[in-house]
């Protein structure tokens, strides 16, 4: 049932990473300018604006809940208990953004264990809650929405908490209503949750091209895959911190430092990456096997990190320069980026797949792929270049 709500779920994730991400950026740039005040009223800015986006998507899915199942091939018995499961999952869904928007501040801020804090007791909740209701108590999928509202209130009542214990504890602030938001949202927001749609789109695509080649070749490539997402991570944080970095700096003005620290940012992520690139391409075959399973999905697994393995020395300095990018407002330039990537994979992999006759031709193009990546970091670099100017900042705050 998880299973089936996971489209639905994806556009509500996407959602609340584009709202948290604009948040966070707001609270960066107001660290900088020294108003600490302007955290809470974005915030709320932010809050207001999703109740009511949030309130319409989940009036289209209350509608839409009982086709829903038919187009999904649900069988007809679990029919109705599915439009339910939709209808009281998607409401509980909205709860979960006062702990982001909360998180996100905090973060932004500079109060980065708070927030680490926050998430880490949010998200226990939630699968806490899961575990014990769903399969302790025995109430099955019906602890889903259950927990997505107990973390919800649970994760925006302790952010609250730990806001009061920082400068940012301003509660008229909240009656203030930012319209530079919805500026944010289109510049920030927006590109993020298009980002999910385009990494949906490709996984899908894939897995179509290795369908070709035998179920082992798509079971390992998810495989593959799942590793790949931990490989990855620290890229993705190092750009979520160099940005952050970046941002308090565009609100103190300080020009110069901007260009340092993106490099500075890079530098770290290469000498990072060189080190993950080699250690995973020499235990390429023991991690295979230690998550594969079944045999022949560790030895699918296995050729595809073979493979692969060497070039996450570009791959993750690519994704942190796509984070920044995101995080400053270049998001469309690397939406743009993206897809030229996935589309590219897609399609010489398929071509060199049909070519070798299988899944290893796929391997090989996406290795020689994210080599090609190493022109992104470039256009990043010359993205905060452009950024630098004190006109990007003085024209938004100048009221």
């Amino acid at each position: 049932m998880r299973s089936l709500y996971q489209p639905v779920s994806l556009i509500v994730l996407a959602l609340g990473v584009g709202f948290a991400v604009c948040n966070q950026v707001a609270a960066a740039i107001s660290k900088g300018a020294g108003r600490p005040q302007d955290v809470m009223a974005n915030a709320a800015s932010l809050a207001r604006v999703w109740l009511g986006l949030g309130a319409a998507l989940y009036l289209v899915l209350a509608v839409a809940a009982p086709s829903l199942p038919g187009l999904l091939h649900v069988d007809a018995e679990l029919r109705d208990t599915f439009a339910s499961f939709l209808r009281w999952t998607s409401a509980a869904g909205l709860l979960a953004v006062g702990a982001e928007l909360c998180a996100s501040s905090l973060r932004g801020y500079g109060y980065v264990r708070q927030a680490t804090v926050l998430v880490v007791c949010t998200e226990s909740v939630r699968v806490g809650l899961v575990a014990g209701l769903g399969l302790g108590a025995g109430i099955g999928i019906a602890a889903v929405p259950i927990a997505e509202a107990a973390a919800g209130l649970t994760g925006l009542t302790m952010g609250l908490v730990l806001l009061r214990r920082t400068e940012l504890w301003h509660p008229p602030a909240v009656r203030i209503w930012r319209r530079e938001v919805f500026t944010d949202l289109r510049r920030i927001g927006v590109p993020i949750a298009m980002s999910f749609l385009v990494l949906s789109a490709y996984n899908l695509a894939v897995i179509g091209v290795l369908g070709n080649y035998g179920e082992n070749a798509v079971a390992g490539f998810t495989v593959a895959s799942t590793l790949q997402s931990v490989v990855l991570l620290p890229g993705m944080v190092l750009g979520t911190a160099t940005a952050i970095t970046i941002n308090q700096q565009r609100g103190a003005g300080e020009w110069r430092r901007i260009r340092e620290s993106m490099r500075g940012g890079i530098e770290v992520t290469v000498v990072t990456y060189v080190v993950i690139a080699v250690l995973v391409w020499s235990l390429h075959d023991p991690l295979a096997r230690l998550i594969g399973g079944d045999a022949g999905v560790a030895a699918a697994a296995g050729s595809y990190l073979g493979a692969v393995a060497l070039s996450y020395a570009v791959q993750g300095p690519v994704l942190t320069s796509l984070t920044v990018m995101e995080e400053t407002g270049g998001g469309f330039r690397a939406i743009v980026l993206n897809a030229i990537y996935f589309g590219l994979i897609v399609a010489v992999g398929a071509a060199a797949a049909h070519a070798v006759g299988s899944a290893e031709g796929f391997y090989a193009a996406v290795a020689y792929c994210n080599l090609i990546g190493v022109t992104v970091p470039l256009v990043a670099v010359r993205h905060i270049r452009k950024l630098s100017g004190p006109v990007t900042f003085s024209r938004r705050h100048s009221s």
